[in-house]
Protein backbone atom coordinates (compact mmCIF):
# COMPACT_ATOMS: atom_id res chain seq x y z
CA UNK A 1 0.00 0.00 0.00
CA UNK A 2 2.90 2.29 0.69
CA UNK A 3 4.20 1.78 -2.81
CA UNK A 4 0.75 2.41 -4.29
CA UNK A 5 0.43 5.51 -2.19
CA UNK A 6 3.80 6.76 -3.34
CA UNK A 7 2.93 6.08 -6.95
CA UNK A 8 -0.37 7.83 -6.49
CA UNK A 9 1.37 10.82 -4.94
CA UNK A 10 3.83 10.89 -7.80
CA UNK A 11 0.96 10.74 -10.30
CA UNK A 12 -0.84 13.54 -8.48
CA UNK A 13 2.36 15.58 -8.53
CA UNK A 14 2.75 15.03 -12.25
CA UNK A 15 -0.89 15.94 -12.85
CA UNK A 16 -0.45 19.09 -10.81
CA UNK A 17 2.56 20.04 -12.92
CA UNK A 18 0.58 19.38 -16.07
CA UNK A 19 -2.30 21.47 -14.76
CA UNK A 20 0.12 24.26 -13.89
CA UNK A 21 1.63 24.13 -17.36
CA UNK A 22 -1.80 24.05 -18.93
CA UNK A 23 -2.82 27.10 -16.91
CA UNK A 24 0.28 28.90 -18.12
CA UNK A 25 -0.50 27.89 -21.67
CA UNK A 26 -4.09 29.09 -21.28
CA UNK A 27 -2.89 32.42 -19.89
CA UNK A 28 -0.41 32.75 -22.75
CA UNK A 29 -3.15 31.94 -25.27
CA UNK A 30 -5.45 34.47 -23.62
CA UNK A 31 -2.76 37.15 -23.89
CA UNK A 32 -2.15 36.19 -27.50
CA UNK A 33 -5.88 36.28 -28.19
CA UNK A 34 -6.20 39.74 -26.63
CA UNK A 35 -3.20 40.90 -28.62
CA UNK A 36 -4.78 39.52 -31.79
CA UNK A 37 -8.02 41.23 -30.91
CA UNK A 38 -6.19 44.52 -30.48
CA UNK A 39 -4.39 44.01 -33.75
CA UNK A 40 -7.64 43.10 -35.44
CA UNK A 41 -9.20 46.20 -33.95
CA UNK A 42 -6.34 48.35 -35.21
CA UNK A 43 -6.50 46.68 -38.59
CA UNK A 44 -10.24 47.28 -38.74
CA UNK A 45 -9.67 50.94 -37.92
CA UNK A 46 -7.09 51.12 -40.72
CA UNK A 47 -9.50 49.34 -43.05
CA UNK A 48 -12.24 51.81 -42.10
CA UNK A 49 -9.86 54.73 -42.67
CA UNK A 50 -8.79 53.34 -46.03
CA UNK A 51 -12.42 52.80 -47.02
CA UNK A 52 -13.20 56.40 -46.04
CA UNK A 53 -10.20 57.65 -48.00
CA UNK A 54 -11.20 55.46 -50.94
CA UNK A 55 -14.73 56.87 -50.87
CA UNK A 56 -13.31 60.40 -50.75
CA UNK A 57 -10.94 59.64 -53.63
CA UNK A 58 -13.77 58.15 -55.68
CA UNK A 59 -15.80 61.31 -55.05
CA UNK A 60 -12.85 63.51 -56.03
CA UNK A 61 -12.25 61.42 -59.15
CA UNK A 62 -15.91 61.82 -60.09
CA UNK A 63 -15.61 65.58 -59.63
CA UNK A 64 -12.41 65.64 -61.69
CA UNK A 65 -14.12 63.59 -64.39
CA UNK A 66 -16.89 66.18 -64.47
CA UNK A 67 -14.32 68.99 -64.60
CA UNK A 68 -12.48 67.22 -67.44
CA UNK A 69 -15.76 66.79 -69.26
CA UNK A 70 -16.57 70.47 -68.76
CA UNK A 71 -13.06 71.45 -69.89
CA UNK A 72 -13.39 69.32 -72.99
CA UNK A 73 -16.71 70.97 -73.69
CA UNK A 74 -15.14 74.41 -73.10
CA UNK A 75 -12.23 73.48 -75.37
CA UNK A 76 -14.69 72.54 -78.09
CA UNK A 77 -16.54 75.82 -77.57
CA UNK A 78 -13.25 77.74 -77.50
CA UNK A 79 -12.11 76.09 -80.72
CA UNK A 80 -15.47 76.84 -82.31
CA UNK A 81 -15.19 80.44 -81.12
CA UNK A 82 -11.62 80.67 -82.42
CA UNK A 83 -12.78 79.25 -85.74
CA UNK A 84 -15.59 81.81 -85.82
CA UNK A 85 -13.16 84.62 -84.97
CA UNK A 86 -10.74 83.43 -87.65
CA UNK A 87 -13.56 83.13 -90.17
CA UNK A 88 -14.83 86.57 -89.21
CA UNK A 89 -11.32 88.00 -89.43
CA UNK A 90 -10.82 86.38 -92.80
CA UNK A 91 -14.19 87.68 -93.98
CA UNK A 92 -13.63 91.25 -92.75
CA UNK A 93 -9.96 91.72 -93.67
CA UNK A 94 -7.24 90.46 -96.00
CA UNK A 95 -6.12 87.96 -93.33
CA UNK A 96 -4.90 84.80 -95.04
CA UNK A 97 -5.11 86.26 -98.54
CA UNK A 98 -2.22 87.05 -100.84
CA UNK A 99 -2.06 89.93 -103.29
CA UNK A 100 -5.43 89.87 -105.03
CA UNK A 101 -8.90 91.42 -105.02
CA UNK A 102 -10.97 90.24 -102.05
CA UNK A 103 -14.60 90.79 -101.03
CA UNK A 104 -14.88 91.78 -97.35
CA UNK A 105 -17.95 91.42 -95.15
CA UNK A 106 -17.99 94.02 -92.42
CA UNK A 107 -20.74 94.49 -89.78
CA UNK A 108 -23.36 97.20 -90.36
CA UNK A 109 -22.39 97.71 -93.99
CA UNK A 110 -22.76 95.97 -97.32
CA UNK A 111 -19.87 93.95 -98.66
CA UNK A 112 -16.93 95.81 -100.17
CA UNK A 113 -14.28 94.76 -102.65
CA UNK A 114 -10.68 95.60 -101.76
CA UNK A 115 -7.15 94.83 -102.97
CA UNK A 116 -5.02 92.73 -100.63
CA UNK A 117 -1.25 93.14 -100.31
CA UNK A 118 1.25 90.62 -98.95
CA UNK A 119 4.25 91.22 -101.20
CA UNK A 120 6.04 94.05 -99.40
CA UNK A 121 8.86 92.61 -97.24
CA UNK A 122 8.91 95.76 -95.11
CA UNK A 123 5.22 95.40 -94.25
CA UNK A 124 4.51 91.67 -93.97
CA UNK A 125 1.26 90.03 -95.04
CA UNK A 126 -2.53 90.43 -94.81
CA UNK A 127 -2.85 94.16 -95.62
CA UNK A 128 -5.96 95.80 -97.08
CA UNK A 129 -4.98 98.55 -99.53
CA UNK A 130 -7.11 101.69 -99.07
CA UNK A 131 -5.28 104.09 -101.43
CA UNK A 132 -2.74 103.81 -104.25
CA UNK A 133 -0.93 106.28 -106.52
CA UNK A 134 1.40 104.95 -109.18
CA UNK A 135 1.03 106.46 -112.67
CA UNK A 136 -1.44 109.36 -112.76
CA UNK A 137 -4.10 107.31 -114.55
CA UNK A 138 -6.83 108.42 -112.09
CA UNK A 139 -7.78 111.99 -111.27
CA UNK A 140 -7.88 112.63 -107.50
CA UNK A 141 -9.43 116.10 -107.81
CA UNK A 142 -12.84 114.73 -106.80
CA UNK A 143 -15.93 115.97 -104.93
CA UNK A 144 -16.94 114.90 -101.43
CA UNK A 145 -19.43 112.27 -102.63
CA UNK A 146 -16.76 110.38 -104.61
CA UNK A 147 -14.23 110.47 -101.78
CA UNK A 148 -16.99 109.18 -99.50
CA UNK A 149 -17.95 106.27 -101.79
CA UNK A 150 -14.54 105.59 -103.34
CA UNK A 151 -13.25 105.75 -106.92
CA UNK A 152 -10.59 104.48 -109.31
CA UNK A 153 -9.31 101.09 -110.42
CA UNK A 154 -8.57 98.54 -107.68
CA UNK A 155 -5.81 97.07 -109.86
CA UNK A 156 -4.22 100.49 -110.35
CA UNK A 157 -4.86 103.89 -108.78
CA UNK A 158 -7.84 104.23 -106.48
CA UNK A 159 -9.25 105.51 -103.19
CA UNK A 160 -11.29 102.93 -101.25
CA UNK A 161 -13.81 105.43 -99.87
CA UNK A 162 -14.01 107.26 -96.55
CA UNK A 163 -17.15 105.43 -95.45
CA UNK A 164 -15.54 102.04 -96.10
CA UNK A 165 -12.37 103.07 -94.28
CA UNK A 166 -14.41 104.39 -91.35
CA UNK A 167 -16.39 101.16 -91.01
CA UNK A 168 -13.26 99.01 -91.26
CA UNK A 169 -11.42 100.96 -88.56
CA UNK A 170 -14.51 100.96 -86.33
CA UNK A 171 -15.18 97.22 -86.70
CA UNK A 172 -11.87 96.29 -85.05
CA UNK A 173 -8.54 98.00 -84.29
CA UNK A 174 -6.31 98.51 -87.34
CA UNK A 175 -2.75 99.64 -87.93
CA UNK A 176 -1.72 101.82 -90.89
CA UNK A 177 1.22 101.32 -93.26
CA UNK A 178 2.24 104.05 -95.74
CA UNK A 179 4.62 102.96 -98.51
CA UNK A 180 6.36 105.69 -100.57
CA UNK A 181 8.59 105.76 -103.65
CA UNK A 182 10.34 108.55 -105.53
CA UNK A 183 11.50 108.99 -109.13
CA UNK A 184 14.98 107.71 -108.18
CA UNK A 185 13.34 104.40 -107.20
CA UNK A 186 14.11 104.92 -103.53
CA UNK A 187 11.44 103.69 -101.12
CA UNK A 188 10.47 104.58 -97.58
CA UNK A 189 7.67 103.61 -95.22
CA UNK A 190 5.82 104.97 -92.19
CA UNK A 191 3.88 102.74 -89.81
CA UNK A 192 1.21 103.75 -87.26
CA UNK A 193 0.01 101.33 -84.59
CA UNK A 194 -3.67 102.37 -84.36
CA UNK A 195 -5.52 104.08 -87.22
CA UNK A 196 -9.09 105.35 -86.74
CA UNK A 197 -11.20 107.88 -88.66
CA UNK A 198 -14.61 109.27 -87.65
CA UNK A 199 -17.95 109.12 -89.45
CA UNK A 200 -19.37 111.49 -92.07
CA UNK A 201 -20.97 113.76 -89.46
CA UNK A 202 -17.45 114.23 -88.07
CA UNK A 203 -16.07 114.95 -91.58
CA UNK A 204 -14.23 111.59 -91.34
CA UNK A 205 -11.83 113.18 -88.85
CA UNK A 206 -8.41 111.56 -88.46
CA UNK A 207 -8.93 110.54 -84.82
CA UNK A 208 -6.10 108.17 -83.91
CA UNK A 209 -2.70 107.20 -85.32
CA UNK A 210 -1.06 105.44 -82.38
CA UNK A 211 2.70 105.00 -82.22
CA UNK A 212 4.91 105.79 -85.22
CA UNK A 213 7.81 103.77 -86.65
CA UNK A 214 9.44 103.65 -90.06
CA UNK A 215 12.29 104.59 -92.37
CA UNK A 216 11.06 108.12 -93.13
CA UNK A 217 10.33 110.96 -90.73
CA UNK A 218 6.68 111.29 -89.74
CA UNK A 219 4.56 113.66 -91.87
CA UNK A 220 1.10 112.55 -90.78
CA UNK A 221 1.02 113.21 -87.03
CA UNK A 222 0.37 116.93 -87.60
CA UNK A 223 -2.84 115.98 -89.40
CA UNK A 224 -4.36 114.19 -86.41
CA UNK A 225 -7.72 115.59 -85.26
CA UNK A 226 -8.12 117.22 -88.68
CA UNK A 227 -11.32 116.80 -90.70
CA UNK A 228 -11.24 115.51 -94.25
CA UNK A 229 -11.74 118.17 -96.92
CA UNK A 230 -12.49 118.07 -100.64
CA UNK A 231 -12.63 120.95 -103.15
CA UNK A 232 -16.41 121.22 -102.74
CA UNK A 233 -16.62 120.57 -98.96
CA UNK A 234 -14.23 121.63 -96.25
CA UNK A 235 -14.20 122.65 -92.58
CA UNK A 236 -13.33 126.12 -91.34
CA UNK A 237 -9.85 124.93 -90.25
CA UNK A 238 -8.75 123.86 -93.74
CA UNK A 239 -9.05 127.38 -95.23
CA UNK A 240 -9.93 125.98 -98.64
CA UNK A 241 -6.73 123.92 -98.84
CA UNK A 242 -8.52 121.24 -100.85
CA UNK A 243 -9.47 123.79 -103.50
CA UNK A 244 -5.94 125.16 -103.67
CA UNK A 245 -4.25 121.76 -103.93
CA UNK A 246 -7.03 120.05 -105.94
CA UNK A 247 -7.39 116.97 -103.80
CA UNK A 248 -9.11 115.47 -100.79
CA UNK A 249 -7.07 115.07 -97.59
CA UNK A 250 -6.98 115.72 -93.84
CA UNK A 251 -5.63 119.20 -94.45
CA UNK A 252 -4.06 121.01 -91.50
CA UNK A 253 -3.69 124.58 -92.82
CA UNK A 254 -2.53 123.24 -95.21
CA UNK A 255 -0.39 120.07 -95.06
CA UNK A 256 2.71 118.17 -94.00
CA UNK A 257 1.69 115.34 -96.30
CA UNK A 258 -0.75 115.08 -99.19
CA UNK A 259 -0.81 111.66 -100.82
CA UNK A 260 -3.85 112.58 -102.91
CA UNK A 261 -2.20 115.55 -104.61
CA UNK A 262 -1.79 115.93 -108.36
CA UNK A 263 0.32 113.24 -110.02
CA UNK A 264 3.44 114.66 -111.67
CA UNK A 265 5.55 112.59 -114.03
CA UNK A 266 8.82 114.08 -112.84
CA UNK A 267 10.28 114.73 -109.43
CA UNK A 268 13.26 117.05 -109.61
CA UNK A 269 11.65 120.37 -108.74
CA UNK A 270 9.79 121.46 -105.62
CA UNK A 271 6.08 121.24 -106.33
CA UNK A 272 3.51 122.07 -103.64
CA UNK A 273 0.64 120.66 -105.68
CA UNK A 274 2.01 117.15 -106.16
CA UNK A 275 1.99 113.95 -104.11
CA UNK A 276 4.03 114.96 -101.09
CA UNK A 277 5.55 113.68 -97.84
CA UNK A 278 7.32 116.80 -96.63
CA UNK A 279 9.51 115.14 -94.01
CA UNK A 280 11.17 113.09 -96.74
CA UNK A 281 11.36 115.53 -99.66
CA UNK A 282 9.56 118.49 -101.19
CA UNK A 283 9.66 117.06 -104.71
CA UNK A 284 6.78 115.02 -106.17
CA UNK A 285 6.61 111.34 -105.27
CA UNK A 286 6.22 108.65 -107.88
CA UNK A 287 4.40 106.11 -105.73
CA UNK A 288 2.24 106.15 -102.59
CA UNK A 289 0.16 103.37 -101.06
CA UNK A 290 -1.83 103.35 -97.83
CA UNK A 291 -2.74 99.98 -96.25
CA UNK A 292 -4.49 98.89 -93.06
CA UNK A 293 -4.48 95.60 -91.17
CA UNK A 294 -6.28 94.35 -88.05
CA UNK A 295 -4.09 94.53 -84.97
CA UNK A 296 -3.10 91.08 -83.67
Amino acid sequence: MTEEYNELQHTIKLQAENIKNLNKLIKSKNKLSKSCERQNGNQQKLIDQYETQLTTLKSEISLKDLEIKDLKSENVKTKELQDEITASKQASSCFGNLTNIQTLRVPIIHTMTVPCESNLPEAGTDWTVIQRRKDGSVNFNRPWSEYREGFGNLHGEFFLGLENIHVLTQSQPHELFVFLGDFSNQTRYARYSNFVIGNEKEFYELKVLGNYSGTVRDSLLNHINQKFSTPDRYSHTSTRCAQSFKSGWWFANCYWSNLNGEYKHFGNDVDDYSIRWNQWKLQPLKFAQMMIRPIE
